[in-house]
C-alpha cells in the first residue's frame, strides 16, 4: 500500500502515510486487486470524524490502471459502506486537488470550514495551511426512513 501511495505523495495529491498508520487503520481501507495475480491495483480509505462525518482519503490507483473507472469504483464502494454503517453516515467528504473527479461521482463543492475536525487534526499541521490549494467536496447521504 505504501508503494502505491508513494507516487501520489510525490505529486502532493495525498498526504504521506507511515506503515504504522496503515497497519492501525487497515479496516478503513477498501482495496482492488488483480484477480489473476493478486497485485494491488487501487486503495481508498474511509476515515471517521464523528457526528456522521467520514472522509475519503488515501485514494490511489496504479498508474497502469488509471482512467478505467477503478478510482470511481473505490469511492462508490466507500459510499456504500458509509450508507451501511450503524448509525449510517450523514456526510462523506474529501479535500482534493481534483474536485471534478468527485463531482462526477455526485459530490458537491463545500467549504473547508464545514469540517473543523479535519482541519484541527490534519490541516493545521500542513505547511500549506495558510495557502491551501485543495478544494472541499461533500456527498450528503440520505437517511433511510425508520420502519
Amino acid at each position: 500500500m505504501l508503494a502505491l501511495l508513494d507516487e501520489y505523495v510525490r505529486q502532493q495529491l495525498v498526504l504521506p502515510r507511515t506503515a504504522e498508520e496503515l497497519q492501525q487503520n487497515y479496516r478503513n481501507f477498501t482495496v482492488a486487486c488483480n484477480e489473476a495475480d493478486g497485485r494491488l491495483l487501487g486503495i481508498a480509505a474511509l476515515r471517521p470524524f464523528g457526528d456522521g462525518f467520514y472522509e475519503v482519503r488515501s485514494l490511489a490507483v496504479d498508474c497502469e490502471f488509471q482512467g478505467r473507472g477503478l478510482g470511481g469504483a473505490l469511492v462508490k464502494a466507500l459510499l456504500e459502506r458509509a450508507r451501511n454503517l450503524q448509525p449510517p453516515a450523514s456526510c462523506v467528504f474529501a479535500l482534493t486537488k481534483r474536485p471534478h473527479f468527485f463531482q462526477w461521482l455526485g459530490f458537491q463543492l463545500a467549504k473547508r470550514e464545514a469540517f473543523p475536525a479535519k482541519i484541527w487534526l490534519d490541516c493545521r499541521q500542513c505547511p500549506k495551511f495558510d495557502c491551501c490549494d485543495e478544494i472541499a467536496v461533500e456527498y450528503r447521504l440520505e437517511r433511510k426512513a425508520e420502519a
